[in-house]
């Protein structure tokens, strides 16, 4: 429960991943309110600030709203604070927002901000700004330290970045878990099955979440609490004249009626990209090496 009476070192963001980056800000912050003889609590927005901003902003997400929640909840910190981003609330300056807000409302006396973190209108408002006022309204501000990931800040849109090049292995290098989308199966178009590979298709689960490039992958599929091996391809099946884009898994060693189920695929690693084959028997050729790849990474990486 919220304690108006209490007093805090709160660090704010929309946390999206709880990546690696995310992690050791909240460590951060953890240990300042220790000092401190303080609470902690993270301030955050269930829903992305530039919807409210941008009527037409479809954000993609790392995470859905609830397991972010959920996973924030498991990271030591004492509250999370969720704040719903609104009209009135993106008008308000720094200032307004930091004594108004942050200190009378949330009794917040030492806030950390991230390296790259900004809040208030205002454009161009640096730490030292916030520090600044910080001093004039008597809550201590704090700059976080940035955890890097081969030379740079780990960030949300860095990792975005990654998954729109396939790079699921560097994703989950910042992530520090594999990058993961869960969803319902629904009945295809049963083209894998004519060729000897059975496929799950993923039912759409967040209009607004990542989806890694279009390719085939090495992944790791859980249903019914159990999780196996997985070829898994995204994109619109060229071969067969797609016109929709589909996320397809066949689970290997597996042949059980699984439909309408929930189905969690992790990505493990990418496999190729997705090609137009001059028939159904050449893409099934190129299925076998592509199954036997998975098995190979798999028991490469002792999963």
């Amino acid at each position: 429960m919220f304690e108006t009476q209490a007093s805090y070192a709160a660090t704010i963001g929309f946390f999206d991943g709880v990546h690696r980056g995310h992690m050791h800000l909240l460590q951060q912050l953890c240990d300042i309110a220790e000092e401190r003889g303080l609470r902690s609590m993270a301030v955050t927005f269930p829903e992305h600030p530039r919807q409210i901003l941008q009527s037409d902003y479809r954000p993609r997400l790392l995470l859905a709203p609830e397991t972010k929640i959920a996973m924030l909840g498991k990271t030591g910190i004492d509250l999370c604070f969720h704040l719903h981003f609104t009209s009135e609330l993106a008008c308000m300056n720094a200032r307004s927002f930091m004594q108004d807000f942050l200190k009378n409302k949330l009794g917040v006396s030492t806030l950390l901000v991230g390296y790259d973190h900004h809040f208030g209108h205002e454009p161009g408002t640096t730490v030292s700004d916030y520090v600044k006022i910080g001093q004039e309204i008597g809550m201590e501000v704090i700059k976080a330290d940035a955890m890097l990931y081969e030379g740079s800040p780990i960030s949300s849109s860095r990792i975005r970045r990654a998954l729109d090049k396939g790079d699921v292995r560097t994703a989950a290098g910042m992530l520090g878990y594999r990058y993961t989308i869960s969803g319902q199966v629904i009945h295809g178009l049963q083209n894998g099955r004519k060729m000897g590979f059975p496929t799950a298709n993923l039912g759409p689960y967040c209009e607004f979440m990542q989806i890694p490039a279009d390719g085939v992958y090495c992944a790791l599929a859980t249903v019914d609490g159990e999780t196996h091996p997985a070829m898994l391809n995204i994109g619109y099946r060229p071969t067969f004249e797609g016109k929709a884009r589909t996320i397809e898994a066949h689970l290997l060693d597996f042949d059980r009626d699984i439909y309408f189920k929930e189905l969690t695929l992790q990505f493990v690693s990418f496999i190729r990209p997705e090609r137009r084959f001059q028939s159904p028997a050449e893409l099934a050729a190129q299925l076998e090496s592509d199954r036997n790849e998975v098995r190979q990474i798999i028991k490469d990486s002792e999963i």
